[in-house]
């Protein structure tokens, strides 16, 4: 069984595939929301053990979140001063400094100097996207991640000593979503795409996938998790995930999978093939500029009287 979250609800389908699947069914977010509410009044929905260790399993995603975040600043938003009081918060690496984080988001007077200075670098982030080396983060998610931390909390209780245990893996959605990420390099989207539009053999596009991802890797590649990554080598793409077992692609396959995504229009997001189209046009109308300007010009001779009629002009095309 797959899932995708998407805007409309929760996606379900048998197999490793359902993000496209016309016949899957659909769980409304609402319907959703209600149904754990259901489980939790019921003591259905964790076990005793999670329910008292949920605030601080909240608060320590939660320190994760910000941790990467943080560390992938820019050395202008370093010099800017963004997010001060974490710098404070200094330890032996990420393990211990988020724990040390988790613990003082417990503090309501750390939350609110936190939140004040996170306002103020999501406002300066907005206009100018160069403060993150990395843009894998969800900023909005972590505001309100940060605000229900002051929400009221409720308890509930539960019977069970442990969940019934599920088996996990990536599915296809998740490897094509992390593919339309491109390479590692500032437009590799774009080259991607561009080079795939064009005619080339499958060696050739092969080749220039090599180029084009050279060797390295990315964290949080597959559906945002913090748990999961993508290395590529000379050899092909590898993903990984917590939970999961591995997945490895040959470069030929990889080639193969993105001409796929690129024929069924689900390489760019529709805002990328906006622009995408709008370069294009601006690119061939610029074409055709130069082309017309390197037409010799012709002079235009003074027409002569035809017997019998008068001046007229007469075309020369």
């Amino acid at each position: 069984m797959s899932a995708w979250y998407a805007e409309d609800g929760i996606h379900l389908s048998h197999g490793k595939s359902v993000r496209y699947d016309r016949s899957a069914q659909v769980i409304s977010w609402e319907s959703a929301a209600e149904r754990i509410g259901e489980l939790l009044e019921s003591g259905q929905f964790a076990s005793n053990v999670e329910l008292a260790e949920a605030a601080g399993y909240e608060r320590s995603l939660l320190a994760e979140k910000l941790w990467y975040l943080y560390h992938d600043f820019s050395e202008e938003a370093r010099e800017a001063g963004y997010l001060s009081c974490l710098s404070e918060i200094r330890g032996n690496g990420f393990p211990e400094e988020t724990r040390r984080l988790t613990e003082q988001l417990n503090d309501p007077a750390f939350r609110q100097t936190l939140k004040e200075e996170y306002a103020a670098f999501w406002t300066a982030y907005q206009q100018d996207r160069d403060l993150l080396r990395f843009h894998y983060h969800r900023p909005r998610e972590i505001w309100e991640n940060l605000k229900d931390l002051d929400l009221p909390r409720r308890t509930f209780s539960s019977d069970l000593s442990q969940v019934p245990t599920v088996q996990h893996f990536i599915t296809e959605d998740e490897i094509d979503t992390a593919m339309t990420g491109g390479s590692s390099f500032a437009g590799g989207k774009g080259r991607i795409y561009a080079f795939f539009m064009e005619n080339h053999t499958d060696k050739e596009k092969v080749r220039f996938l090599k180029d084009e991802y050279g060797i390295g890797g990315r964290s949080h590649a597959l559906s945002g998790a913090t748990h999961s990554g993508e290395d590529h080598d000379g050899k092909g793409l590898h993903y990984k995930k917590q939970d999961c077992p591995d997945v490895h692609l040959n470069w030929e396959k990889v080639s193969k999978r993105i001409t796929s995504l690129v024929q069924k229009g689900r390489y760019l997001t529709e805002q990328e093939q906006a622009q995408y189209d709008k370069i294009q046009a601006e690119k061939d109308l610029a074409e055709e500029d130069a082309i017309q300007a390197q037409q010799p010009e012709i002079e235009e001779e003074t027409p002569k009287p035809t017997f019998g009629s008068s001046l007229s002009s007469i075309s020369l095309w």
